[in-house]
């Protein structure tokens, strides 16, 4: 081996385009993660906007080391791990659980990873393996998953059981009211009443017919009916 070999920094050597990785190390509640920073970069908008920020000496670069990690606060660590798992390894994204994919729509849309976030949307929204639809309105307005809200609200308005003090807290009490509205089945009935009217020493009885709203007795009829109409109309903004 050469002197100039021994003697040559780091520094004066180039970076192959491909085959040299950046990585960047993050904090967790009490956990490092060290991961490669290109997936980050390459599908999430607010990553790609961070690391186009002015960098320092490499030793006090935020993520640059284990003693000076990026810190991420407000999320679990179970959650950070699932996201990861979700961008990492896409060939096994099917093998979450509900609970994971949770967490990937979470962390998905707060640091807008598009690709991620459909992926999600999408392992959540599997006919086979339905979500309650109390906590689908839940996720869709935490989340803004606009397109769950429709489908979620025909299946509270057609379910038997009315929704219940705790479901009307977690989807909110002013969309409990209006699935309360929707659910009210209200029918046409032909009444036939009479009155009397007195001429001339005579008293008369005379009949006649009217229509009138009355409340009608939800019963599994209701199932079978399309409420998409009175339901567009009634959570319109």
């Amino acid at each position: 081996m050469s002197d100039s070999t021994v003697s040559a920094t780091a520094s004066s050597y180039s970076k192959h385009s491909e085959f040299y990785t950046h990585t960047i190390t993050f904090l967790v509640e009490d956990s490092l993660f060290r991961i490669s920073r290109e997936p980050l970069e390459a599908e999430s908008t607010v990553f790609r906007d961070m690391f186009l920020l002015p960098q320092g000496e490499s030793e006090t670069v935020e993520g640059q080391s284990d003693t000076c990690a990026v810190i991420l606060q407000g999320i679990s660590k179970k959650e950070f791990e699932s996201l990861l798992r979700a961008l990492m390894y896409r060939s096994v994204g099917s093998d979450l659980d509900r609970g994971q994919w949770i967490s990937v729509l979470k962390l998905s849309t707060m640091w807008e990873f598009v690709g991620l976030r459909n992926a999600a949307i999408q392992h959540l929204d599997i006919p086979s393996k339905p979500v309650d639809p109390i906590d689908k309105v839940v996720l869709a307005l935490q989340y803004n998953v606009r397109e769950w809200l429709l489908p979620a609200f025909l299946a509270l308005a057609k379910r038997p059981t009315p929704i219940s003090i705790e479901e009307g807290r977690c989807i909110g009490f002013e969309n409990a009211l209006k699935l309360a509205l929707v659910r009210e089945k209200l029918r046409l009935e032909m009444v036939v009443e009479e009155f009397a009217f007195t001429y001339k020493d005579r008293t008369r009885t005379q009949q006649y017919s009217t229509r009138r709203l009355v409340l009608g007795d939800r019963d599994k009829e209701a199932e079978s009916l399309d409420y998409t109409p009175f339901i567009r109309e009634v959570f319109s903004p």
